[in-house]
């Protein structure tokens, strides 16, 4: 029986009071040492690849099933299924395929199965759901050769390659049942074993996996367990060896538990201040509750005063608990198109108030300022501590944190004033922030599809465009450095802090490679004596 060291239950009783638990919590430690079980916030949601975006199915999934081109820990694009591309003109891409690659049933892997997956992904979901998003820009997929295949698109697509990470691959059947989980037949490191939702993904290492990192665990089993407090339980109970999504509130006592670690790395996650760039404003008031004729928010002195008055060290360090670092930039700044040697923003309440005075608001104004509850750990903390920061220059800040479900249906209908959310950009590159959050909304259906504060600059939407249409990568990266650039010096969206990926995991159990994209990968799990 694998008893809990003492220590250990004391941190358990320290972060949990009195929580009662059986002996399958408490003596529920994994079977045996080639085995290793994950509990995370939220598992897949389906064993289709296909079916959704979000971030637990693509991290449960990619287990399994493969794309072209991956991502390394810290977003850096590698080859995948493609060993190699190249563009063949401004419309057509040519990737060739890697060779000796066999589906988890032995079938080999070809281009076939490209072509079907990327023809499926659009029919899988109506609309704009799943990952069609990923493919708009495809016209036809062609087969060259069993090893080759060629994607001819719509128009220049410069950010395509960075899109084909979060397309996977399935085999090419006229009829996948994926309900089942017959169809989940992937050329991945794992495969599936059985899945309950909601419950366990059960994952057996494939011997024949083709790259060169094997998988070290035998059998990895994925637990669903939504409560962060019944997540860190199992951790310290020794029924988990790693657990994602640390609450901020448990990683001081984790870091202090006999062997546990704690691991923390910059997110793709920002939080960010969005001043809303209408003529007038629903929620903006003078001091007396009075309706104002002009938008305070549409002067850039006013936008500025909004980013000095936040105290970015004082937020990463003290409301989110040195989970989160201070933001100088609305992206990572390892993503392509983020500004080389940005500076470090300023927090200066005095200049803050005299760029008010001089803007025409000498006492101030209200304002509402609205934001998340329950999407990313610390979101209604660091609104508060927002409203703080903005009282310091004068304007009085009405703090409405919501639920991620009504806040996002009211963002959507322009009902806001001020806003505070998260942006993650999964393809490591800015141009996707420029197209859909920063160009000018209703010009183009394809652009400004997030910009629901309408943010408007005929240049920032100018240099979207050309770096869309821009063929070289040293002038697509200059031009969309000048986009973000722009908007920065505007303060159309104004960066709070950048949020940690945080797991943790029984340290003479495994180790664990943490990643930005806080994607859970059974192939970045080691058996302790690896390491």
């Amino acid at each position: 029986m694998d008893h809990a060291h003492p220590r250990r239950m004391m941190a358990l009783r320290r972060l949990l009071g009195m929580v009662v638990m059986g002996p399958a919590l408490l003596f529920g430690g994994p079977a045996r040492a080639q085995d290793a079980t994950v509990g995370v916030r939220a598992g897949p949601l389906s064993m289709d690849p296909h079916v959704s975006s979000a971030g637990q199915h693509a991290s449960a999934l990619r287990n399994i099933f493969d794309a072209l081109v991956r991502r390394g820990p810290e977003m850096e694009l590698q080859p995948n299924l493609a060993e190699s591309w190249q563009r063949i003109d401004s419309t057509t891409w040519e990737f060739r395929l890697r060779r000796g690659v066999t589906w988890h049933d032995g079938t080999p892997f070809t281009a076939e199965d490209v072509k079907f997956s990327v023809a499926r992904i659009p029919t899988v979901v109506a609309g704009t759901g799943g990952l069609a998003a990923y493919v708009r820009s495809i016209a036809a997929a062609v087969v060259v050769d069993e090893h080759t295949i060629r994607f001819r698109t719509h128009a220049p697509a410069p950010t395509l390659l960075a899109e084909l990470d979060r397309v996977f691959i399935v085999q090419a059947r006229s009829n996948p049942t994926f309900r089942s989980g017959d169809a989940a037949i992937g050329t991945g490191p794992y495969r599936y074993v059985t899945w309950a939702p909601r419950g366990e993904l059960v994952l057996e290492r494939s011997d024949a996996y083709w790259g060169d990192t094997k998988p070290h665990f035998h059998r990895v089993t994925l637990r669903e367990i939504p409560s962060d407090s019944a997540r860190v339980a199992a951790l310290l109970a020794g029924s988990v060896d790693l657990i994602n999504q640390v609450p901020p509130p448990s990683v001081t006592a984790l870091r202090r538990t006999p062997g546990v670690d704690v691991l923390q790395v910059p997110s793709i996650q920002v939080f960010l201040l969005h001043p809303d760039g209408r003529e007038t404003s629903p929620l903006v008031t003078d001091n007396e509750g009075r309706p104002l004729a002009q938008n305070p928010f549409r002067d850039v002195r006013v936008r500025r005063a909004l980013s000095l008055a936040i105290d970015r060290d004082g937020m990463a360090r003290t409301v989110m608990q040195g989970l989160a670092e201070p933001a100088d930039t609305p992206l990572p700044t390892s993503f392509f198109g983020v500004p080389r040697g940005a500076g470090q923003l300023r927090h200066d309440p005095a200049e803050g108030r005299r760029l008010l005075a001089e803007a025409g608001y000498p006492r101030g104004f209200r304002v509402q300022l609205h934001c998340t509850n329950d999407r990313f750990a610390g979101d209604a903390q660091v609104c508060a501590a927002l409203g703080r920061s903005l009282a310091s220059i004068g304007i009085t800040a009405e703090v409405i944190a919501l639920p991620a479900s009504v806040y996002f249906t009211n963002f959507t209908r322009g009902d806001y004033s001020l806003t505070m959310n998260g942006w993650g950009t999964l393809t490591g590159d800015a141009t996707y922030m420029l197209a859909a959050l920063l160009h000018s909304r209703g010009v183009d259906p394809r652009f400004g599809t997030f910009n629901r504060m309408r943010y408007s600059n005929p240049e920032v939407d100018r240099i979207t465009r050309a770096s869309l249409d821009a063929l070289e990568e040293a002038e697509r990266r200059n031009l969309v450095e000048q986009g973000i650039r722009t908007a920065m010096d505007e303060n159309a969206i104004i960066p709070v802090v950048n949020l940690s990926a945080v797991w943790a995991v029984q340290a003479q159990r495994m180790s664990f490679t943490a990643r930005m994209d806080e994607e859970t990968l059974a192939l970045d799990m080691r058996p302790a004596a690896t390491r």
